[in-house]
């Protein structure tokens, strides 16, 4: 148990104790039975020693319970030798005490105390203890006395190992590693994927080519951007579940990849010299994640519609132009087929809101859309310039022919001085109205699709808003627009649509976290869509994911919609997320609201669950309705 044996070659094929007794000149010491064992003993390295030399924890995964000391256990119980196994095997240094055989240890006892009492010297206070662990029950003061009775008078804090003790929370199997080395990989696109290649430098093993039946893992972090590559990524969530899909996908054979925590673990031959990755389409991890939770998942129409006018725009940050209201009023005002001039844009950007007096345009001007000069203040005119330039809106001219009579709109790029009428057909001269004319202005590209057009503005509003506010808290943030749901045969669930579904990769042993969206410009949320997404955040496997649910709207909230919302929380689980025009249009979520709550506490709104805890106190709390009113 405690010195090791190695597997005979008749088994193997390798004698490993002959190997390692020449390589290191090894002198072997032998033990004699049922008689104590020497402390010396301890100053000698142990064949399993040799097993982790090197070897140190990496920092990915967070420590939990790690107090060294003892295992006082029975050698001929298989439970307790496995648990004492298990336990050093999450980097806990332990001595097994067999119960049998307590005079065996008499001398290990103090020599073992003492080195651990050096080892947790330099630990923080709070740790710095060291424990006799045990799968005895210890429920009153004569089994505490029963366990520590071999040591003595020795100080020792005694921690019961129960089936409890491995939920993930308490004992935490690290993730041990030789070292860490940078390297720089070339990045290129194979198959429609970005692909990145790198070399395998200062392995911690012999690459001659008889050491190619030894196997690897390299454990790698992917730190670069994809330079706004939103759509793929090289950092998929710790979904174990998953590993074949990941492997097949990010590096082709099946059994070669396996996810870690915020890394990825490639398998090969201790002689390789480079490898590979292929990014990871966000679409397909998507209809993965959904078909855990039952569903088969596609991108429906308005999701289609979003995701152009964020590319269009630039990218989830390029949505911060709607945060100014006069911009959203400029799109609902002017339908597709409606024109209008440069003046008439700068009064509805500029202009205050009849709806939404308190809306204006001043709240604004420290908002970067673009480069500007630093001092500067925001303006009309280069919120509308910049609106054009990312060409949300053609620009054009309205001609009048003289045959018809009626005003048509050409656009600049096929505008000439010779116009051919494409209502009546007839040719004529515009030189004359070009000259003292002006530019009229039409909205294009996506914003010209008058159905689900408006809709994807809150979308992609809201989208923007989580993006600014959960940067840099967890790894990295994945994203979808709106998706079609349809449960698989024989599974009771609705067929349905979300907004958007926003999926954050967080460590080990923190769950995956999904946030179901529901958003609407002024429109009500009713209690048939809330009660779809509860449905949707409960079918997911909760051992792998924490779903919160998200309504957003650009107007307040109605009391009836409140108490629809307040049903998707429980006495112990907070998810529902509200978010109206006063947090998705500040830079911070709650700029403007921690003035009117207390929420100091979750003011920046930087995880799902601060979102949450505010909702309750914005919304949920046990007030009036009118304090309820926001």
């Amino acid at each position: 148990m405690q010195f090791g044996m190695y597997p005979s070659s008749e088994d193997t094929g390798l004698d490993y104790r002959d190997m390692v007794t020449k390589a290191a000149e090894a002198k072997e010491i032998f033990l004699i039975k049922d008689a104590p064992i020497p402390a010396n003993e301890l100053d000698h390295p142990s064949i399993p020693y040799l097993s982790r030399h090197a070897l140190t924890r990496h920092y990915s995964i967070h420590e939990g319970w790690s107090s060294p000391g003892f295992f006082v256990g029975d050698s001929t119980n298989l439970d307790d030798l496995v648990c004492h196994w298990n336990l050093r095997a999450a980097d806990i240094s332990l001595w097994f005490v067999d119960i049998n055989h307590l005079q065996r240890y008499s001398n290990v006892i103090p020599a073992w105390e003492s080195s651990m009492r050096d080892m947790v010297s330099h630990w923080h206070e709070f740790k710095r203890h060291v424990a006799i662990w045990s799968r005895q029950e210890i429920n009153d003061q004569k089994a505490l006395e029963e366990i520590r009775k071999p040591f003595g008078a020795l100080q020792l804090m005694v921690t019961n190992v129960t089936i409890y003790s491995w939920n993930g929370l308490n004992i935490r199997p690290p993730m041990m590693s030789f070292y860490q080395v940078s390297t720089l990989g070339l990045i290129g696109k194979e198959r429609n994927k970005p692909k990145v290649t790198f070399s395998l430098i200062e392995k911690p093993f012999c690459d001659d080519a008889w050491f190619n039946t030894q196997h690897l893992v390299a454990s790698i972090s992917v730190t670069f951007g994809l330079y706004g590559d939103e759509q793929h990524t090289f950092n998929p969530p710790f979904v174990p579940e998953l590993n074949e899909f990941y492997a097949r996908t990010m590096h082709l054979e099946y059994n070669k990849l396996r996810i870690e925590s915020e890394r990825i673990g490639l398998i090969m031959d201790a002689s390789d010299t480079d490898t590979f990755l292929y990014a990871l389409p966000v679409s397909d991890l998507m209809e993965r994640v959904f078909s855990m939770a039952g569903f088969s998942s596609k991108p429906s129409s308005a999701g289609l519609i979003a995701r152009q006018l964020i590319a269009r725009v630039g990218g989830l940050q390029g949505g911060r132009i709607f945060k100014i209201p006069g911009v959203r009023r400029l799109i609902k005002t002017h339908g597709p087929m409606a024109s209008f001039n440069k003046r008439t844009a700068l009064q509805l950007i500029g202009g205050n809101d009849q709806d939404n007096p308190s809306a204006k345009f001043d709240d604004h001007q420290g908002l970067y859309i673009e480069p500007r000069p630093y001092g500067t203040k925001l303006n009309p005119v280069a919120v509308f310039s910049h609106l054009v330039e990312k060409g949300l809106f053609r620009i054009g001219a309205e001609l009048t022919c003289p045959s018809c009579r009626l005003v048509s709109w050409v656009a600049l790029d096929t505008l000439k001085q010779q116009v051919t009428c494409e209502l009546c057909g007839n040719e004529y001269d515009a030189t004359r109205q070009l000259v003292n004319g002006e530019y009229h202005y039409r909205r294009s590209g996506v914003l010209g699709l008058e159905k689900n057009a408006q809709g994807a503005i809150p979308v992609v509003l809201t989208l923007q808003q989580l993006d600014t506010n959960f940067h840099g808290v967890y790894r990295e943030n994945l994203y979808s627009s709106s998706l079609d749901l349809e449960p698989k045969d024989g599974i009771d669930l609705p067929k349905c649509e979300t907004d958007f579904v926003w999926v954050i990769a967080r460590p080990y042993p923190h769950r995956t976290v999904v946030i179901l969206g529901e958003c609407k410009d002024k429109g009500p949320i009713d209690a048939t869509d809330i009660d779809n997404l509860r449905r949707v955040a409960d079918s997911f496997p909760r051992k792998r994911f924490e779903t919160f649910v998200l309504l957003a709207k650009l107007s307040p909230f109605t009391q009836e919609e409140i108490k629809h919302a307040k049903s998707l929380n429980d006495k112990y689980h907070r998810r529902a997320i509200l978010l109206t025009s006063r947090e998705l249009e500040p830079y911070h979520i709650y700029e403007r609201t921690k003035t009117e709550f207390d929420i100091e506490r979750e003011r920046y709104g930087g995880t799902p669950d601060n979102l949450a805890e505010a909702t309750v106190k914005m919304y949920f709390a046990e007030e009036s309705s009118t304090d309820l009113q926001p």
